[in-house]
């Protein structure tokens, strides 16, 4: 006897069958060419349209599933009933959502961005859809959605991806739809099927321009790729007008990663405010990995400057010199104006060591710009020392007085004594080079004093 898998269906229902895959097929915008491949010839599916083959129920298994139907609407449904199928899954309120879930949907999730695609499929392909809250199925055929997009299987991310727009739709999510809808116009696109990517990308651009969506990431994403859909379309008009308007979204927004950051963090407290709390999370977990790619960032940039003076201690003078500018290099990159100014101090005195005094000068005044920026005393301070120092290199001794003045009230003003100790006795050591031993003597003092205080501090 036949198995259930390869038995074919009967006579009966062959017909009705065709006309349901026909009309469920064309209410889906799809080819006969789209739902054959690759599985199945166009001829085939045509013939089973007119009911002139009858399926086995394994084809119509393969099917159903690309049409995103249950396989029962295909031999004994009707397609408006298929249109109108509930969406998957319970209510949370029904019984407590399995956190377990939500934490496999994470991680797939974040797989999926590193692009490891075989990880994220074991975890996802266990997770039955209608054993899962109805957010969890949404999540799960959205990220089996970008899996199949990933693998290039772009005819099986169109099916996962309609169903999650009609699971967000079935929610009456709009925010959850469009975005799942976003995607399915990227798979169409992918099959070549500009039209088709255009119409779901524009549905996208009018919920954005009805202002039912406010976020500017989210529409940068659909106008780029209106912009792309024209383009394939030869109307380059409409996309390079497209691609302006895409640009346009991020007007006014700085393109280094701290405001990136921040703006994630916006996004993610509006989408809290609204009750969005699955996007809010998304969005406050790309602000928190930016702020953490900064810090270690951050770190590499100080581990070089370190690197930089035990070198310089060493009399490598050219190591400690490349080491500073890598440092400077991150640490600009970053905008972080404290170390930045602290790496162009080291590198300032380690050139006025080699007699270069021009561009000593020079990364001083960039230390000091950096500084001034941070509003940092301290490292307005450490800045303004180095200056006074080529200053009185250069024989300026009024200019390196004013400079040192100013140096030490600042440091003064933060309590910084050990960074004030260290100054006072640099001050001290060229007023003596000068001959002023009465001043050298006072500076001293001061120098003794804030260490006094520093050793204090450490006590209490």
């Amino acid at each position: 006897m036949a198995s259930i898998e390869t038995m074919n269906v009967g006579k009966a229902v062959a017909a009705r069958v065709g006309s349901n895959i026909r009309e469920v097929r064309t209410k889906l915008s799809l080819t006969q060419s789209q739902l054959a491949s690759p599985e199945f010839s166009i001829s085939y599916i045509s013939a089973i349209e007119r009911g002139k083959i009858r399926p086995s129920l394994k084809a119509l298994a393969i099917l159903a599933k690309r049409l995103d139907v249950p396989l029962a609407f295909l031999l004994e449904g009707s397609p408006s009933g298929a249109a109108e199928a509930r969406a998957v899954g319970y209510s949370p309120a029904d019984s407590g959502p399995d956190q377990r879930i939500d934490v496999e949907l994470l991680q797939a999730f974040v797989l999926l961005q590193q692009h490891h695609y075989q990880k994220a499929s074991d975890l996802l392909t266990p997770i039955q859809a209608d054993r899962i809250t109805t957010d969890q199925a949404y999540q799960l055929f959205l990220l089996r959605g970008k899996l199949h997009l990933g693998l290039g299987d772009y005819q099986e991310a169109v099916v996962d991806l309609r169903a999650a727009v009609s699971q967000g739709e079935h929610m009456n999510d709009i925010e959850n739809a469009e975005r799942a809808r976003n995607l399915l116009g990227t798979a169409y696109f992918s099959l070549y099927n500009y039209t088709l990517a255009l119409e779901n990308h524009m549905h996208c651009a009018n919920a954005l321009e009805s202002h039912l969506i406010n976020d500017p990431v989210f529409a940068l994403d659909v106008y780029n790729n209106i912009a792309s859909d024209f383009f394939r379309l030869g109307n380059l008009e409409r996309a390079i007008s497209y691609y302006h308007k895409a640009l346009a979204t991020l007007d006014g927004m700085k393109r280094d990663s701290k405001s990136f950051a921040e703006q994630y963090m916006e996004i993610g407290q509006q989408y809290k405010q609204a009750g969005k709390i699955l996007m809010a999370r998304e969005y406050l977990m790309r602000s928190l990995a930016i702020y953490d790619m900064r810090d270690e960032q951050r770190v590499v940039g100080l581990t070089h400057q370190r690197l930089g003076k035990a070198l310089e201690k060493q009399n490598d003078l050219d190591g400690a010199e490349q080491e500073y500018r890598q440092a400077i290099t991150i640490e600009e990159e970053l905008e972080d104006d404290v170390t930045a100014s602290l790496c162009h101090t080291s590198l300032a005195e380690l050139l006025v060591k080699r007699g270069n005094l021009a561009d000593a000068e020079q990364e001083a005044q960039a230390a000091l710009a950096s500084a001034r920026r941070s509003d940092d005393a301290q490292t307005q301070g450490q800045a303004l020392i180095a200056l006074a120092q080529l200053r009185h290199n250069a024989n300026d001794y009024t200019g390196a007085d004013d400079l040192f003045s100013q140096a030490l009230d600042l440091l003064d003003s933060s309590n910084a004594h050990e960074l004030a100790g260290v100054a006072y006795s640099r001050y001290a050591n060229v007023l003596e080079q000068r001959g002023e031993v009465q001043r050298s003597l006072t500076a001293f003092k001061k120098a003794y004093q804030h260490q006094l205080q520093g050793n204090r501090g450490e006590t209490d």
